[in-house]
């Protein structure tokens, strides 16, 4: 190999590696975008809930409350955290209330149940609330035991 050709060989590797540099700096530049953008709608749904709260005649207590939970893991016990978006009130009684958009605010999807579920557990209640965002609704979620049939 001639120098000419190594001097050739190095340009294009350094070019090839500011390339990759320049891709990986937009790639990360719009994850950034895309993350902060939800955050915004994120924070605008919650203002907004707030509002379709106070106006089914709950008032939110506190917002952003983190619960520990555990649950045994054969026989080791293992801590986590729920965060339900608000602690409301209405007529002297406390709820946790979730806040969901889309389909997920829809009963019938499975995430959505088992989120509710795992408040109701770890919250020591029977019955969440539900706020659907997108359509300006509050849903009362009771969950029954299995020795109670209605």
């Amino acid at each position: 190999m001639t120098d000419q050709n190594i001097l050739y060989l190095v340009g294009v590797v350094i070019i090839l590696l500011f390339f990759m540099w320049l891709g990986w700096r937009i790639r990360k530049a719009w994850k950034n975008f895309l993350f902060s953008r939800i955050r915004r709608r994120g924070q605008l749904g919650e203002e907004n809930a707030i509002k379709i709260l106070e106006k089914n005649g709950y008032q939110v207590v506190q917002s952003q409350v983190s619960f520990p939970g555990y649950m045994f893991v054969d026989d080791l016990k293992q801590e986590f955290d729920v965060r339900p978006d608000f602690i409301v009130e209405k007529d002297g009684l406390k709820y946790l209330a979730e806040v969901k958009t889309g389909d997920a605010a829809l009963t019938k999807n499975r995430g959505t149940r088992r989120q509710l579920l795992e408040y109701t557990k770890v919250g020591n209640t029977d019955t969440v609330i539900l706020v659907d965002a997108t359509n300006g609704k509050v849903q009362k979620i009771r969950f029954s035991d299995y020795d109670d049939p209605t």
